[in-house]
């Protein structure tokens, strides 16, 4: 049964519960040689000042902690020792967490690993160095033990939390505004029927991406995965006062795979560049793939663009699957393109997509800066193309013939035709297009 006491009593308690000869389960060896008792039954802090939440934090037997009143963080709070731990925020009773400059900073554990649950929260940080949760060190290859459970979370400050060799899962309804990125991870998921609207870099012209995931390599490969649940909905912002921060992406750097779910959506807006995988040898797939499952939606939006493409596609063999009834719609205001695969190309399959899409805003501006790209579609009912006029293409669309059908393009870094094989019109020209529209299925 539950046991719940007040903070003061739960000393007393452990004494007790050792004197009675409880069940006393080891601990995983921390990094630091220390050790951990962990107690079987699960104990509940209540807590209404920062000097009960640290002492909360800090005691082995608490596995529960409801803060029930606003508190403010002095100073970090360190060497939280390695247990599952749930922080119960009561937000929806006007309870605010505010960390400030600090952060709860839990203790390095290579042995094993333990889950902080978050929820039902609102926490404010300092936007220039304030975060809520740093596992182990926290930065790269030195953060390893924790993965975080969010759900419920209202965030603003610099950074929510750094994960780089732990998870970060998403439930409930989340906002995360951040002036750094929402979070640094090995990996990331939003559980089905997720809400989650993230803003990133919001001041300035920061160059920041939305999630981080520089965490170590595993067995010399790239292994980071993003996964959005079915029926998940998620909405991310990147610099939404600029149209100067081209760069940084939704996801960056050691991401692998990322995998949209049925019915779910993904709505980027960024200053530039909206979502990229970056050219490294070491995935642990070989190539990294972006998978669009039945009924999901993707929309990209690269506001400023520049010379930035709203996709960057730097890995060869690069694989997009966008599955049947699904959507993915790429905008841009480039002057170079709207999706980037210069090196040795990409693969995009399409399979009776209800859409894909490629608007390119800037007049006299392609699509593709590619080499040996290749689309594969299957049952596309009509193909959609407008001249390179740039703006939002309001007037009428030259229909052509699709059906099943290769395309390869790309010689030189360019949009270029290279072959057409199958039902597809011989009308097709990518080279001459500024927008580009392929529906699937029967109209």
């Amino acid at each position: 049964m539950k046991k719940t006491q007040m903070l003061k009593r739960s000393m007393l308690t452990l004494a007790a519960t050792v004197a009675l000869g409880a069940v006393v389960l080891s601990a995983p060896t921390l990094f630091t040689g220390e050790s951990v008792v962990a107690y079987a039954a699960e104990e509940t802090a209540e807590v209404s000042t920062i000097e009960e939440f640290d002492a909360a934090l800090k005691n082995p037997v608490i596995t529960v902690i409801n803060v029930n009143q606003s508190i403010q963080f002095k100073k970090n709070i360190t060497n939280i020792p390695n247990r599952d731990l749930t922080i119960n925020g009561n937000a929806d009773k006007g309870v605010v967490i505010n960390s400030a400059h600090n952060s709860i900073y839990g203790k390095q554990n290579t042995k094993g690993k333990n889950t902080i649950s978050i929820k039902n929260v609102n926490i404010v940080g300092a936007d220039g160095d304030g975060r809520f949760f740093t596992g182990g060190s926290g930065n790269g290859p030195s953060s390893y033990g924790w993965d975080v459970f969010a759900e419920n979370v209202t965030y603003q400050g610099a950074r929510f939390v750094h994960l780089s060799e732990g998870k970060l899962t998403f439930a409930g309804t989340n906002n995360i505004n951040t002036r750094a990125e929402n979070a640094w991870v090995h990996d990331l998921e939003f559980m089905p029927g997720t809400v989650y609207n993230g803003i990133a870099a919001n001041k300035d012209h920061g160059q920041f991406s939305a999630f981080y995931f520089n965490g170590a390599l595993i067995k010399g490969k790239a292994t980071g995965e993003a996964i959005i649940g079915d029926n998940a909905k998620i909405n991310v912002k990147i610099g939404p006062q600029s149209d100067v921060n081209y760069y940084y992406p939704v996801f960056y750097d050691k991401v692998q795979k990322v995998d949209v779910g049925e019915n779910a959506s993904l709505d980027v807006d960024a200053a530039g560049v909206a979502f990229q995988f970056i050219p490294r040898a070491d995935y642990v797939n070989k190539v990294p793939t972006f998978n669009l499952a039945t009924g999901s939606s993707v929309h990209l939006n690269g506001r400023g663009g520049g010379n930035y493409a709203t996709m960057k596609l730097q890995y060869y063999g690069s694989e997009i699957n966008v599955a049947n009834d699904a959507e993915l719609v790429v905008t841009g205001n480039s002057t170079k393109a709207v999706v980037e695969s210069e090196y040795k190309g990409a693969v995009i399959n399409l399979d009776a997509p209800r859409n894909f899409e490629l608007t390119n805003k800037k007049p006299n501006s392609k699509l593709f800066y590619a080499t040996n790209t290749t689309i594969n579609a299957t049952d596309v009912s009509e193909i959609s193309t407008w001249s390179q006029t740039g703006g939002n293409y309001e007037h009428a669309p030259i229909y052509l013939d699709g059906g099943n059908f290769s395309v390869n393009f790309g010689k030189i870094c360019n949009s270029k035709t290279l072959s057409t094989t199958g039902d597809i019109s011989p009308n097709f020209k990518l080279e001459n297009y500024g927008k580009l529209s392929l529906v699937g299925g029967i109209l």
